[in-house]
């Protein structure tokens, strides 16, 4: 007798798959950059409700990079009104003044940064955006200071 199929209790979900990095080591699709082939905000939104009903505990918001969808703060309110925890996954450049307080006032749980190197050298050749360290440490400073939880990702390779 086999054991019954749990329900996940956790989701990843790819919002959208551009990226202001170009990371090499990044297994983000180039051919799907286009914003036009991403879902749009109701259907991630029922997508979220429907992963809630199935008992899915907490989301994570990724891409490419999820910042750049203006929808965000309302995926993360539909979210937190389901009670689910969200977990914010990102390079942490050209993320607006103020958004990422806006994040935290729509119920966003935590935020994960990436960084591609521990100096600022690194990490800007690594994703190839000149001044991208001090943008990350600045989302580092913002997300203490918004009250969030902070994560940081960091990939180890031959590069770094």
């Amino acid at each position: 007798m086999s054991e019954p199929l749990l329900p996940p209790i956790g989701m990843l979900a790819e919002l959208t798959h551009r990226c202001p990095l170009q990371c090499p080591y990044c297994s983000n699709p180039l051919e799907l950059l286009k914003a036009n082939r991403e879902l749009d905000t109701q259907t991630w939104l029922d997508l979220f409700s429907q992963a809630a009903d199935l008992g899915v505990l907490q989301v994570h918001l990724s891409g490419g990079e999820p910042t750049l969808r203006r929808d965000l703060e309302q995926l993360i309110a539909g979210l937190s009104a389901r009670g689910v925890y969200t977990n914010l996954i990102t390079a942490g450049v050209g993320i607006a003044e103020g958004r990422i307080e806006a994040f935290a006032e729509a119920g966003l749980d935590h935020l994960q940064l990436s960084f591609q190197g521990a100096r600022p050298a690194t990490t800007d050749r690594i994703g190839n955006h000149k001044g991208g360290h001090e943008k990350k440490l600045e989302t580092a400073r913002r997300a203490r200071a918004a009250g969030l939880p902070l994560t940081i990702n960091a990939p180890i390779h031959r590069h770094n």
